[in-house]
């Protein structure tokens, strides 16, 4: 991969939404900068932050001819990703999180494996950074592949080796050709993930961890407002493969109740009652789609445990849930 590092001339944009990090912005920045494929376009794209980071930006341009920055009215992770879709010139889109880091070979690699495969897409493994210094990661597969679209699917819905996380892959421009992500939604790149995914048809997966996600105790995803646009993404997934793709009923329907099952958590992580019609509407899921989750084979055990025991007791599941999350922060 280094001889192709050398030869080929290919644009990455590289679009970075901020809000609201002054502490991280440089730090992500500053990783991106000295990638070792350096043919980049690093766009940063100033969601109307309130604090310095539009100044942090304008900084950091003044130092690298690469950077472009962009001002706006605050819109949300969606608006500002497709702000930076929109002006992007790279022949390839790649994203990465202000709070997050990636390692200076990322995009190197990444797109070495695209054009070693001929694919349009690559994702690669991620470090699970938490900020009191701890790191983990995903089970590793122990090799570099290329996933076709049921595996990919099922991979994105299971997040054994990577998941719908629009950071830590590559795309070819193209599969945002009239696609952007939905804006005022969370889980926006679940709602997104399943059409690019169909659009690539094959994405490489690359084995090393590349991309440093940074768990922050007052991000987005733990909020403690509820919201369900997890559940709503799974049912758009749902709906979009049972009509163009029929024979993935086992994925899109299991992936669905899975997906009630993860707002269920929410509640209990949050320690918000859940509403006993919210919580029978789960339960109606998981029954609606039992068949679908017995012939699920990809399921690990202890997912479909999880299934048998909501069904059997919400309470019940609840206490073991809450003794997990004990057991693990050990």
């Amino acid at each position: 991969m280094s001889e192709y590092r050398k030869t080929d001339d290919a644009l990455i944009s590289v679009i970075v939404p901020v809000y609201k990090v002054e502490q991280y912005l440089e730090k992500c920045v500053n990783s991106i900068s000295v990638q070792t494929y350096s043919n980049l376009e690093i766009i940063l794209v100033d969601d109307g932050s309130p604090d310095k980071c539009g100044d942090i930006c304008d900084s950091l341009a003044k130092k690298d001819k690469r950077i472009k920055v962009i001002h706006k009215p605050n819109g949300g992770l969606s608006s500002a990703r497709n702000a930076g879709i929109d002006i992007a010139s790279g022949q390839y889109i790649g994203f990465v999180d202000s709070d997050d880091s990636i390692e200076p070979y990322m995009y190197e690699k990444l797109l070495g494996l695209i054009k070693h495969d001929g694919t349009k897409l690559a994702v690669c493994a991620v470090n699970y950074i938490y900020e009191d210094g701890k790191k983990a990661n995903k089970e590793a597969l122990g090799k570099n592949c290329t996933f076709d679209f049921y595996h990919a699917i099922v991979e994105m819905n299971t997040h054994r080796f990577f998941d719908m996380g629009a950071w830590s892959k590559l795309y070819h421009k193209s599969l945002f050709d009239d696609l952007r992500f939905p804006v005022g939604k969370l889980s926006e790149d679940y709602y997104i993930m399943f059409k690019i995914f169909d659009r690539a048809q094959a994405i490489s997966y690359l084995d090393t961890p590349c991309y440093n996600y940074l768990q922050r105790n007052n991000s987005i995803t733990r909020s403690t407002k509820i919201n369900h646009d997890h559940e709503y993404a799974a049912r758009e997934q749902m709906i979009y493969l049972d009509k163009k793709y029929p024979e993935l009923k086992i994925v899109s329907h299991t992936s669905y109740a899975s997906a009630t099952l993860t707002v269920y958590d929410f509640y209990i992580k949050n320690q918000v009652i859940c509403p006993k019609e919210q919580l029978q509407h789960f339960r109606n899921v998981v029954k609606q789609n039992e068949g679908y989750i017995k012939q699920a084979d990809y399921l690990s055990k202890s997912k479909k445990i999880q299934f048998s025991l909501f069904m059997i007791s919400p309470c019940l599941y609840r206490i073991v849930f809450k003794t997990y999350r004990k057991i693990k922060r050990i």
